[in-house]
């Protein structure tokens, strides 16, 4: 929160490189949130929030969940498996180890 924007705005300057990226990407420098310098209460054309979520479970969520939990038991499962495997003995002529 600012409270104090018009020292704020008297003791800081905007170098003019970044002042040129905003000019080539045409993102107003000047004015409210919309670029509007004649009616500051005007906000047509200002960034809007994106619409909320749906609420619940869309079926491609579901989809993707289900996925994931089969494969945290897959993976789960052949841990378990490799683990309890028997080490295989190898013939090292008469010495063991």
């Amino acid at each position: 929160m600012v409270e104090a924007p018009l020292q704020l705005q008297g003791n800081t300057t905007i170098p003019a490189d970044h002042l040129a990226v905003c000019a080539a990407q045409g993102i107003a420098t000047a004015g409210n949130a919309a670029g509007n310098t004649k009616d500051l209460l005007d906000l047509r054309g200002a960034n809007v929030s994106p619409e909320p979520l749906p609420e619940g479970f869309t079926p491609r969520g579901i989809v993707a969940l289900t996925a994931s939990i089969l494969a945290a038991f897959l993976g789960s499962a052949v841990i378990v498996w490799y683990g309890m495997a028997d080490i295989p003995t190898v013939a090292t002529g008469g010495v063991v180890g």
